[in-house]
């Protein structure tokens, strides 16, 4: 995925809306010099947002957000290891396709501007570096539906962990019904 899926997401708050696409080259200067810093991850990239807290422990932030993804995007919590190597090994165009139906998608999601390969080498990428590393995300955000990512896992996470999460009423797509970043930073007061 990338910038192309949140086009039509508002952001009402206050803070200023950097996206990190993968290969996640993010400037440190530029971030340290932010008064506070909220991070917010969707998918894989709640993967690569907490590898990047764990590599950069000494960051103050305020708060990390993860939605419909995992730190254990593989595994127990995340997606059977036998699937993500079935769908690496037998991903096509038309597969793709039908991946991005399964997320639940509605008419505001706009396929991604990246070619097919590198798509796939992407996610090969992710497979061949794929660690884990410990939690250093505050709260998780998970669509009651999600098929990607199952939710019923992402909850085991939350409650085994002990880590605050909302559950929306949506599938791995969750812009539909998250669609401005003012609602997504304030989740928990929302919740009050």
């Amino acid at each position: 995925m990338d910038e192309n899926i949140l086009t039509h997401v508002l952001n009402t708050s206050e803070y200023e809306l950097e996206i990190i696409n993968f290969p996640y080259h993010v400037d440190l200067d530029e971030i340290k010099k932010c008064q506070s810093v909220i991070f917010i991850a969707w998918s894989f990239g709640v993967y690569y947002l907490n590898k990047f807290l764990n590599e950069n422990r000494n960051l103050a932030y305020e708060k990390a957000i993860a939605i419909n993804g995992m730190i254990e995007t593989i595994g127990e919590y995340g997606i059977n290891k036998k699937m993500f190597d079935m769908t690496l090994n037998t991903l096509s165009l038309e597969n793709l396709l039908k991946f991005y139906r399964n997320m639940d998608i509605d008419e505001n999601f706009k396929e991604s501007n990246k070619k097919f390969e590198d798509i796939k080498k992407e996610l090969k990428y992710f497979k061949d570096n794929y660690s884990l590393f410990e939690n250093k995300l505050d709260y998780h955000i998970i669509g009651k539906y999600d098929r990607i990512i199952p939710s019923m896992k992402q909850e085991k996470y939350c409650k085994e962990k002990n880590i605050s999460y909302k559950i929306l009423d949506c599938g791995h797509y969750p812009f539909s019904i998250l669609n401005d970043f003012s609602y997504i930073i304030d989740t928990k007061k929302n919740e009050e």
